[in-house]
């Protein structure tokens, strides 16, 4: 028996994850200006916090970290005042906003479990949310120079026997993921364009993750791309394709890839 799981581009890197009436949300929250990449719409926040179009199940919140074009702490908490959700993966609560906080403690007062992330480089964390879901939070650091105090957590879903890795914008730095992901199968793996670009992030892709698909998403809305994003992974893409590694560009909101999962028996 063959099963699906779901995965659908929100805007920028969110993602929604679906299989089985469960839904799980990365970077999925945010509508800030001040950069170049793709803001959830509010009409899909509206849809979000009624249950609606797309957003008919969604259980699990999860941010890689606290920079407004992945997360915006108060737009999580109007949608947890008005639907509950079953978990929260939050940045670290010590080193995060007012706004974070905030947060925190009125999830707290709605009994809503959440764990307080920012784990340490190198650093991973497993947590069993059901019998076919689990996730495991892996350390980095955000990539770039100017945001090198800014850790950023990678996510690995385990979703009846899959694996799948979110990286968000998590360096090229091999240390980060070798010993969390040394007996790991990754079924897809999710990196932003200049991870992907990266001769270290390409050495790491096919040295360590050697997953079935990767997946390019983090991109800028096409007719908005002043970086030349969409020329240079198209580039990329030629330069260092492998048949035994599929790869997929997510970068139109609300297109959808689906990962074939063979159900135990």
């Amino acid at each position: 028996m063959t099963d699906l799981i779901k995965i659908t581009l929100i805007a920028n890197a969110g993602v929604l994850v679906e299989y089985n009436g469960t839904g799980i949300l990365v970077d999925g929250i945010h509508h800030e200006e001040g950069h170049p990449f793709s803001r959830v719409s509010k009409v899909d926040m509206r849809q979000m916090r009624y249950g609606e179009g797309l957003f008919q199940n969604l259980d699990y919140l999860l941010f890689t970290h606290e920079h407004p074009d992945h997360f915006t702490p108060q737009y999580v908490l109007k949608h947890i005042q008005c639907r509950s959700v079953k978990g929260l993966f939050l940045p670290c609560e010590r080193d995060g906003s007012s706004d974070l906080v905030f947060l925190f403690n009125h999830a707290r007062i709605q009994e809503i479990p959440c764990w307080s992330m920012g784990l340490e480089p190198g650093k991973s964390k497993y947590i069993e949310l059901t019998e076919d879901l689990s996730v495991t939070t892996i350390g980095s650091r955000h990539m770039g120079p100017q945001y090198e105090d800014i850790r950023n957590d990678c996510f690995l879903l385990t979703l009846k026997g899959m694996n799948l890795l979110f990286t968000g914008d998590a360096d090229y730095v091999s240390d980060f993921f070798e010993k969390a992901l040394a007996e790991v199968n990754l079924d897809a793996v999710f990196v932003n364009p200049i991870f992907y670009h990266n001769p270290g992030g390409q050495a790491i892709i096919n040295e360590i993750f050697k997953p079935a698909t990767t997946v390019i998403y983090h991109m800028p809305p096409a007719d908005e791309d002043t970086m030349q994003f969409s020329f240079m992974v198209k580039r990329d893409i030629q330069r260092y394709e492998r048949p035994d590694i599929q790869t997929h560009v997510l970068n139109a909101e609300n297109s959808s890839i689906f990962l074939s999962v063979h159900a135990k028996k």
